[in-house]
């Protein structure tokens, strides 16, 4: 999601819980890095409202640290298990295919075959806001302290921001200006690490759904403009990963042109007992992966019914195996002795007559 990741001060306002970010602010020589995340989005048309739930990795040169996650209207949060991205991966998965034209001839033994299918069984039985900035509520959910705020004045923002122990810097600034101007909602969270020391710090974070009401279904893709990072190596690797849960088929659009994540999948899909309670048992999923490094964060990402609804699978997954053709050597050469051993006592029985 668009998070915007900010470094805190020792003994800040928000007890240290959550995570990072895509924009990140941290001028006090600290810096934090997406290495992947995830997300969930389940969109109900009928009422135009958006489940957003989220899980992230990140390395940090420091152990604490928050993140902003703007939505158009005040978010209830909530947490899920980890479990429903395991499921939709699953759920997902290319279909397994077996292959058995041709033929594999080859030599053996029975004797070792039989050995060798024993074994195998044997293995497998083993704070206060200033008059421009308002908060409307706080909550403690899925380890993260979260505040949700809304402004009249960026600067004024940035500046409640600050008092709460959140670095910030003119590039953050001019991010919050556009939420405040459009009205939007920021929700604040922190993060931190169990790792007692260190020059850096791997945290992930647990799954945390917002649900709000939106006109267009959406993911915070936008970011301010910042300095790359210096002390942490280049995350080239970087990967999002959104699945898009609704009624059809949907594709997904970048300052109005064609975002240029990878469609892995947009088919109807069946959910686990979890996923099923808040999309329902078979939803259409549309999977997207963007893995650009750097990131162009210009705009948010914005949902709508695709123009094709016709069914995207990943290739099937074939299994060659051809019928197998077992030349046994041991029998053959128990026949060719048995054989040998009678042939010589036919030849001792003649020689004994004559």
């Amino acid at each position: 999601m668009k998070l915007l990741a900010l470094t805190l001060a020792a003994g800040t306002l928000l007890a240290p819980r959550l995570s990072d970010a895509c924009a990140k602010a941290t001028p006090r020589g600290e810096e934090v890095q997406i290495a992947d995340e995830e997300a969930v989005i389940v969109w109900d048309p009928a009422t135009r409202t958006e489940q957003f739930i989220r899980r992230a990795r990140f390395s940090s040169t420091t152990k604490s640290f928050g993140f902003l996650v703007p939505t158009p209207t005040v978010p209830q949060l909530g947490e899920v298990t980890g479990n429903i991205f395991w499921s939709l991966q699953h759920a997902i998965r290319p279909a397994v295919e077996h292959d058995t034209s041709g033929f594999d001839v080859r030599f053996g033994s029975l004797l070792w075959e039989a050995c060798e299918l024993g074994m195998m069984k044997g293995a497998s039985d083993d704070a206060r806001a200033v008059s421009a900035v308002r908060v409307i509520s706080t909550a403690h959910v899925a380890g993260f302290d979260a505040t949700t705020v809304e402004a009249d004045d960026a600067t004024a923002l940035a500046g409640w921001l600050a008092g709460h122990g959140f670095a910030t810097t003119p590039q953050l600034t001019d991010w919050l200006a556009h939420y405040v101007n459009e009205k939007w909602k920021i929700t604040a969270f922190v993060v931190a690490s169990d790792q007692t020391e260190g020059q850096s710090f791997d945290l992930a974070t647990r799954a945390v759904k917002m649900t709000f009401q939106t006109e267009r279904p959406f993911y915070p893709y936008r970011e301010p403009i910042e300095v790359p990072a210096a002390k942490l190596p280049a995350a080239n690797d970087r990967t999002l990963r959104v699945y898009f849960l609704s009624n059809q088929h949907y594709q997904a659009r970048l300052a109005e042109a064609p975002w240029h994540a990878r469609v892995l999948y947009s088919a109807p899909v069946a959910l686990d007992t979890e996923l099923a309670a808040l999309a329902g048992p078979n939803p259409t999923a549309s999977v997207f992966i963007d893995e650009q490094a750097p990131r162009k964060g210009i705009d948010e990402l914005y949902f709508m019914p695709a123009a094709s609804q016709a069914d995207i699978k990943q290739p099937p997954f074939i299994i060659k195996d051809p019928t197998k053709i077992l030349i046994p050597l041991d029998v053959i050469l128990l026949v060719a002795l048995i054989g040998w051993r009678i042939s010589v006592r036919r030849k001792r029985r003649r020689a004994a007559k004559s």
